[in-house]
């Protein structure tokens, strides 16, 4: 997870998303994640996409997914679906089997 959530952004602010992708697959990653600035918070759509024109291994998409928003990140070669599948969007809640058919319908879609 390259400038990941809750974590000090102040360190790597002048290190742009692409650099650190590269540093990440340099480095050996098998993939890179990018999430949004908390959880369930979208990613950067334009972060994505800078992170995918950088690298050759798998970027995927951390945080934020939703039925609505998926589209928006079509560049991505996966996406990490949490928060959006549980009731009201709660973390900590069951999984919602109304959001499930919701997120099922827009990859199918996509």
């Amino acid at each position: 997870d390259i400038k990941k959530k809750h974590s000090s952004h102040a360190i790597t602010q002048d290190v742009s998303m692409g650099e650190t992708a590269k540093a990440a697959e340099f480095f050996g990653a098998d993939a890179v994640i990018v999430t949004g600035t908390s959880t369930g918070a979208m990613a950067s759509v334009s972060e994505v996409e800078e992170a995918k024109k950088s690298v050759r291994i798998p970027v995927l998409v951390g945080s934020g997914i939703t039925s609505d928003n998926l589209k928006s990140y079509q560049e991505a070669d996966g996406f990490i679906v949490g928060s959006f599948l549980k009731e009201k969007g709660e973390w900590r809640k069951p999984i919602s089997p109304n959001a499930a058919s919701q997120i099922v319908a827009a990859f199918q879609r996509l």
